[in-house]
């Protein structure tokens, strides 16, 4: 008997049904949000892990833009970098960007796509996929912040520091450093232990932190007991403000303890500096202000010693 026509062409439809539903099922529950967008940016096309990264319905995406779901500022970062990207009618992979959910909290996303022509070669859109990368972005932020942080007092250490001042030279401004260092921290130390010592260097970096908020500075820690302040060309009255700050009382657990600072300035010259001279220079002013002040303190109590024995 001849093979029935019709149940061959039953057979391969119903086989193509379920190779659709087994398509469907992997679209639907892969764990990354697929999706496609038009040569104009909506959405034509949105899976439903939508709903686990943004909070909205595939009906609720459709139609609208990716753009539409970021805070402005991002809509405007990410609008530039995709623009370029779309004018090349190129792929794009890895692209992070921060996203709105519908409750309001923020998710960042990974997004990755290919460009999509029609069979006459006209553009017609990307396909991709978003993956919701908020945790790894928020571990790899803390260890970014470890990097470029002293862990005890939380300022900036020397590599961010370094960052910042080379970054301010580099857009053309004139900043200067101010060096300082602790004078009777020494003592706290021996007397009162390294416990009490931290403290002191705690409550230092907190006061210096507040008062580079309110004045418009950088406060950085770069090692012991030295801090330095990145300030602006105009800062005649800023080394008293943080004389003052330094030398208020400090509780430890021993009680009541005082420090006081020295300081050395270095301002950037007319031609320019790099950054390891322009801190160079503060270094060798800080060195050069605590050595005149141990000489006049030596030649104060010699002189008092001479009127002593008179």
């Amino acid at each position: 008997m001849p093979p029935d026509p019709g149940a061959a062409d039953e057979d391969a439809a119903g086989a193509m049904r379920a190779e659709l539903v087994r398509l469907r099922e992997m679209l639907e529950q892969n764990s990354d949000w697929i999706w496609e967008v038009d040569a104009q940016g909506c959405y034509t096309y949105a899976s439903r892990q939508c709903v686990a990264l943004l909070g909205r319905e595939p009906e609720e995406v459709v139609g609208r833009t990716p753009f539409d779901f970021m805070p402005p500022d991002e809509a405007e970062r990410v609008g530039r970098i995709f623009g370029a990207i779309a004018a090349e009618r190129r792929p794009f992979a890895q692209l992070l960007n921060r996203n709105l959910r519908k409750d309001g909290s923020l998710v960042v996303l990974e997004t990755s796509g290919v460009p999509l022509f029609g069979a006459d070669g006209a553009f017609r859109g990307y396909r991709g996929i978003d993956r919701d990368v908020t945790e790894r972005e928020a571990a790899n932020a803390r260890l970014r912040h470890i990097a470029r942080h002293d862990d005890l007092t939380g300022l900036p250490n020397r590599m961010y520091l370094r960052e910042h001042l080379a970054g301010r030279l580099e857009a053309g401004q004139r900043p200067g450093v101010l060096s300082l260092d602790l004078d009777g921290f020494k003592p706290v130390n021996d007397r009162l232990g390294h416990a009490a010592g931290d403290s002191v260097l705690r409550e230092i970096g907190r006061r210096l932190a507040g008062l580079a908020a309110s004045h418009g500075l950088f406060a950085a820690r770069p090692g012991g007991d030295e801090f330095i302040l990145i300030v602006p060309e105009d800062a005649d009255l800023l080394p008293e403000a943080v004389r003052a700050a330094v030398a208020e009382p400090i509780a430890v657990e021993a009680g009541m303890v005082r420090v006081s600072a020295s300081l050395g300035a270095a301002w950037t010259t007319a031609s320019g500096d790099a950054v390891d001279a322009l801190l160079a220079r503060a270094d060798r002013a800080l060195y050069e202000a605590k050595t005149a002040a141990k000489t006049a303190a030596e030649t104060t109590g010699t002189k008092a010693a001479v009127s002593g024995g008179g």
